[in-house]
């Protein structure tokens, strides 16, 4: 053995050596008094083999005292184990501890201990898993992170009534909804955030991205980002949660869309007993626009040079003003079509408003307002709304006029929580004069996961009434729904 000190240490190494002599006499002596217990307990075999008149009992007396010197050694006995490198360990032989005692460590194949972890209970259920989307929790339940995804794959035929007796015929595969939604909270449970990308039609643009501050939580919220303005039951309803595979055509006439602003509110998309919700957006939408120039050259039809960006930000504030409230009864989801969860009547009547004020001046300001309801009971559903809107006529945004009336009607029966058939009426007259648009549309849902695995099927006519010129639309849709 050889010892390494360095100068003005030499005591301490003197002191070192000495323990280690007297740990090896140590385990000498009771490496001597297990070979004496051991030579003892020979010759009381011998003894015992040459007094062969003994009886059995004494043999079984004599094995019995093996066992209790074997007993008695153990506790004094030490392994030794000869590693690489010339290394010898000595590890004590496992005796049962004393109450109290300190665990003992764990030493790994490379020499190295490893405290032993506490035993607790773990539910790793609580911190990530599915719950109506993948989901990760910090430990104490602050920050949280819950991801969704939603695909459309749907094929379109379309007969379009050219006005000769001719149609002309239009079809396509599509993908109208390729969504990535992510949400939850930071910094605190009432701090929330909500991020949704799309990149379904051939682009990519960003749908939802707003942070929600709840004062009092359901009761008074603060949301500022980019979302669905609080207009029309049927445009707060997510896309993928509808009885068929788009909106009625009211939507588009009066829909107010997403757009970016801020809005106070308590949780209105939960449907309360009372929703309400009042905000101010910029006005213009949530799809960019191209501002600026740019130069085609007319030999390879391709762009010059360009001077611009695509943005959805007015260079002048022209703020429009949304209010919502409404009435809901029983454990109602408002804003998800089909009665998929069944049960006693439900519920929920709203009335909408939207002031597109003209801060710019351009003369086009207008005021739209919308009642809508929703009744689910049994399995049977119905929801509808009916649309006013009134636009400016003048110079002031108060020369208001008439602009524009729309209904649309819907109804549906889910059967053993799986086959809905739907039908829906929809009409519109655009000006007051004597052009008319209806809509006619039944189908059938088929649904195997609710609305996260379904497939639906319609069938359709679009009319319009233009004094004496009438045509007739045909339109059939089938689609598949995958969402998580």
């Amino acid at each position: 053995m050889t010892i390494h000190c360095k100068k003005g240490n030499l005591v301490t190494s003197w002191l070192l050596a000495a323990g280690l002599l007297l740990n090896s006499q140590i385990v000498l002596a009771q490496d001597d008094e297990t070979a004496e217990a051991t030579a003892t307990d020979a010759q009381a075999e011998e003894s015992s083999d040459e007094d062969a008149a003994g009886s059995a009992s004494d043999d079984e007396t004599d094995a019995n005292a093996e066992a209790q010197n074997a007993d008695a050694a153990a506790p004094t006995a030490e392994k030794i184990e000869v590693k690489e490198k010339n290394e010898v360990k000595v590890t004590p032989l496992p005796t049962a501890p004393a109450e109290n005692a300190t665990q003992p460590q764990v030493v790994s194949q490379a020499g190295d201990p490893e405290a032993v972890s506490p035993q607790h209970d773990f539910d790793i259920s609580e911190y990530v898993g599915y719950d109506g989307g993948f989901f990760l929790n910090d430990k104490g339940g602050i920050y949280s992170l819950k991801v969704n995804a939603r695909m459309q794959a749907k094929y379109t035929f379309e007969a379009v009534d050219t006005g000769d007796d001719d149609k002309e015929i239009e079809s396509n595969f599509s993908i109208p909804a390729a969504r990535i939604k992510l949400k939850g909270h930071v910094v605190s449970k009432a701090v929330s955030y909500a991020l949704q990308l799309d990149f379904g039609k051939g682009n990519a643009l960003l749908k939802d991205f707003y942070a929600d501050f709840a004062f009092v939580k359901n009761a008074f919220h603060l949301r500022v980002g980019q979302w669905v303005k609080p207009f029309s039951r049927q445009q707060i309803t997510s896309s993928g949660k509808l009885e068929f595979t788009g909106r009625a055509m009211t939507d588009k006439a009066f829909g107010a869309g997403r757009d970016i602003g801020l809005a106070f509110h308590n949780n209105y998309e939960k449907s309360p007993g009372f929703e309400w919700a009042l905000g101010v957006f910029n006005g213009t939408g949530e799809k960019p626009w191209f501002e600026g120039d740019a130069e085609l050259d007319d030999t390879s039809d391709e762009y010059g040079e360009v001077s611009g960006k695509f943005t959805n930000v007015p260079d002048t504030f022209n703020p429009m003003a949304v209010a919502r409230i409404g009435f809901n009864t029983g454990e109602l989801k408002g804003y998800s079509e089909a009665d998929l969860e069944g049960g006693a009547p439900r519920f929920g009547l709203g009335v909408s408003g939207i002031f597109d004020f003209d801060a710019d001046d351009s003369d086009d300001g207008e005021i739209r307002g919308e009642l809508d309801y929703i009744l689910k009971v049994h399995g049977f559903s119905s929801t509808g709304g009916i649309y006013l809107m009134s636009v400016q006529n003048g110079t002031s945004f108060g020369d208001q006029t008439y602009g524009a009336i729309g209904m649309h009607a819907q109804i549906g029966y889910v059967i053993k929580g799986m086959v809905q058939p739907v039908f829906r009426y929809g009409t519109i007259n655009p000006d007051g004069g004597d052009l008319y648009r209806q809509e006619i549309t039944g189908g059938i849902s088929l649904y195997f996961a609710k609305h996260n695995l379904k497939w639906q099927t319609e069938f359709g006519a679009l009319l319009e009434k233009d004094g004496d010129d009438d045509t007739a639309d045909t339109i059939v849709a089938t689609q598949l729904q995958l969402a998580f």
